[in-house]
């Protein structure tokens, strides 16, 4: 993970202006029901997306008929624009520039083929394919930090010249109504009153093989799933199969200003799990079943309180793992580890504005992270492949900030024009990397324990706090969030537009341009801090190392500026 990564752009019209799809939850479907959900014109809405194609029906219909002119206009060209056609074919094209620290530039090429069918009222399929060309290949494209590629990439690619081709795809079969459906397919998700950076499942984050069953009642909804995920080593090789993550959840609307939902899920691997498909079993109670050591669970509550129409504040607080015999005494300088996020949203009756937002974010130190004692045989080798941390592909599913962040961001989203919207963006990032307020013999300890496995220093979701057969105690007994000495502050400022022009014989148009600006203090916070010692070391030669090597760590630390500037236009008939 490279240390300029250590912020969050909320530059979405990368992935949303270029969808054309339900399967993708950055879809400018899901930007508009944000405002409707806002509004009052939908509510309650089941927390996992993307939604089948009876309840977008259902949901567009639900605005055109709402009786609000402006929303209702938007609703009909969404309808147009998804459902008009059941096939759409075309061709789209990108180049995103960076200067300052990423000095580098990308150039993607797609044909591209999107679609839906529906059968009978009760079966339907909708599909996203591109046949992609690349200068980059993943993990090495040219992003502003932590915006996520848009693209569902693998690096089985084929080489032509000095291009790279990829084929990615995405689709998703239903079976129901608005009011009930299964729905199985392979997309992207997302979770919550948090559409565009979430903490449970993150939009941007690479897609999943995923089934769900969701019964959505008005006053009343329940969502059970299952994810097929990657596995990966905690030193971040991948992937591997038979991870999975299962999810359920209940959301309740008693009244018409008030929403809330309790989940739990539990991520696992090397099997498939019947107890957590039982529909009300808590899953804490099936894991004394499975065995502790061999499961990861969480769970969480989120809140959605709307005072006045145009006006919701949402909570939500994902529990990872906590020491409730503590907590209960109001010590809170003790294990947490939880992200939570709150946040507003506004829709101002203003000309030209139709949407503000101010949010807060936090990830306690070690949240996601987790250790699997299990050995796999991999060839003639064993690896341990790490199937409970909270991770696919190598990479975190939750919040895109590390454990150990907070984040303050400001969004506005300007409509000056039908077809044209412009969004601008303001995030301020805290990181700091909990190694470096471990004492001397625990970081002795671990590394010792950890060798052969390449242990993780860098604070990242692979650095958990694990040494031997243990833990680290200091980890039971200290919250450690921020106590930090050395902290990265990072500033963002991100500016897109995305201009659809009217539809005309031949097909659709759309350009889009964006800018991104960020400042990052002290780039290089999360590199691996300590050393993998020799075996001739001793406990007090290790101690030594460590205490040079953090001195080293601190100084290689430097001040960064970045410059983006991305550039796309899509056609589509």
């Amino acid at each position: 993970m490279k240390v300029k990564n250590v912020c969050v752009l909320l530059l979405f019209v990368a992935s949303a202006a270029f969808t054309q799809s339900i399967i993708n939850p950055s879809d400018s479907f899901y930007d508009d029901l944000r405002v409707w959900e806002t509004l009052g014109l939908v509510s309650n809405l089941p927390p996992l997306r993307p939604y089948p194609e009876p309840l977008v029906r259902a949901l567009l219909e639900q605005v055109i008929q709402s009786g609000n002119a402006a929303q209702s206009e938007k609703a009909r060209v969404q309808q147009e624009r998804l459902f008009g056609k059941t096939i759409h074919v075309g061709a789209e094209s990108s180049a995103n520039i960076g200067a300052g620290d990423n000095n580098d530039a990308q150039l993607d090429m797609s044909l591209l083929s999107t679609g839906h069918l529906s059968l009978m009222d009760v079966f339907s399929v909708s599909y996203d394919i591109n046949l992609l060309a690349s200068n980059k290949t993943p993990d090495e494209e040219v992003l502003p930090a932590y915006s996520g590629y848009r693209y569902d990439t693998y690096k089985d690619n084929t080489a032509v010249g000095p291009v790279d081709i990829f084929a990615a795809f995405n689709s998703a079969a239903a079976i129901g109504s608005d009011k009930m459906w299964f729905q199985a397919g392979m997309s992207r998700s997302s979770w919550g009153n948090f559409y565009d950076n979430g903490v449970v499942i993150n939009p941007s984050a690479l897609h999943t093989g995923n089934m769900a069953f969701v019964l959505n009642q008005p006053t009343w909804n329940y969502t059970l799933a299952l994810f097929m995920l990657s596995a990966s080593t905690d030193a971040g090789d991948y992937p591997y199969p038979e991870k999975f993550m299962a999810m359920h959840a209940v959301k309740f609307a008693p009244l018409k200003w008030l929403e809330f939902a309790y989940y739990e899920n539990a991520v696992y691997g090397k099997r498939i799990e019947p107890l957590y498909f039982l529909p009300i079993s808590p899953y804490m109670v099936s894991q004394q079943l499975n065995g502790y050591a061999e499961d990861n669970i969480q769970m969480g509550l989120e809140i959605n309180i709307k005072p006045w129409t145009g006006f919701s504040w949402a909570t939500n607080l994902f529990v990872d793992d906590l020491e409730f015999a503590d907590v209960v005494k109001f010590d809170f300088d003790t294990k947490i580890r939880v992200a939570a996020q709150t946040g507003v949203t506004w829709i101002p009756p203003l000309p030209l504005v139709s949407l503000l937002s101010l949010d807060y974010t936090l990830v306690t130190p070690y949240t996601y992270a987790h250790y699997d004692y299990s050995d796999v045989n991999i060839g003639e080798d064993i690896e341990r492949i790490n199937y409970q941390n909270y991770t696919h592909n190598g990479k975190n599913l939750g919040a895109t900030i590390p454990p150990n962040s907070d984040r303050v961001t400001l969004t506005a989203r300007f409509e000056p024009l039908a077809s044209l919207r412009v969004n601008t963006s303001l995030a301020f990032i805290r990181h700091a990397n909990v190694n470096e307020s471990l004492p001397a013999e625990y970081i002795a300890e671990y590394l010792a324990a950890e060798k052969e496995d390449n242990p993780r220093t860098d604070g990242s979701v692979m650095d958990s706090p694990n040494a031997g057969d243990g833990q680290f105690s200091i980890s039971h007994e200290k919250l450690l969030f921020m106590e930090q000495e050395t902290k990265q502050y990072v500033f963002q400022f991100g500016l897109d537009a995305t201009w659809n022009l009217p539809p005309f014989k031949f097909g659709r148009l759309s350009f889009s341009i964006a800018y991104t600006f960020e400042y990052i203090k002290n780039n290089g916070i999360d590199r691996d801090m300590f050393p993998i010692p020799d075996d001739h070391d001793s406990t007090k030669q290790l101690e030594q190392k460590i205490d040079d090597a953090k001195a080293e760590w601190k100084a290689q630390l430097r001040d960064t500026i970045n410059n983006y500037i991305w550039i796309g236009v899509r056609f589509t008939f």
